[in-house]
């Protein structure tokens, strides 16, 4: 599997490049993913600063949400986080 990030003529398509990513992230962070892809990942983020950002949104969004106890999420805002997410891969 090659990485196919949303580049045109003006620059990085942020819609595309966040497709692409946000099916690559859960991978990318577990340490799961082939060394390869991982790489062209790595100069992707250090290329495209607006995706450099979302990685940092990502891993800051998940350390926060680990330090929550789950009885602290109401559990209408865990399923419109679930379904915020859900909506974003389908892009």
């Amino acid at each position: 599997m090659t990485f196919r990030c949303g580049e045109g003529p003006e620059g990085h398509d942020m819609v595309s490049c966040r497709k692409a990513i946000l099916e690559l992230l859960l991978d990318y962070e577990s340490g799961t993913m082939p060394p390869e892809l991982r790489a062209e990942l790595d100069r992707h983020f250090s290329d495209c600063p607006p995706c450099g950002e979302f990685l940092v949104s990502y891993r800051v969004t998940g350390r926060t949400l680990q330090m929550l106890k789950p009885s602290e999420v109401p559990p209408a805002l865990a399923k419109a986080v679930i379904a915020f997410v859900k909506a974003r891969c389908k892009e």
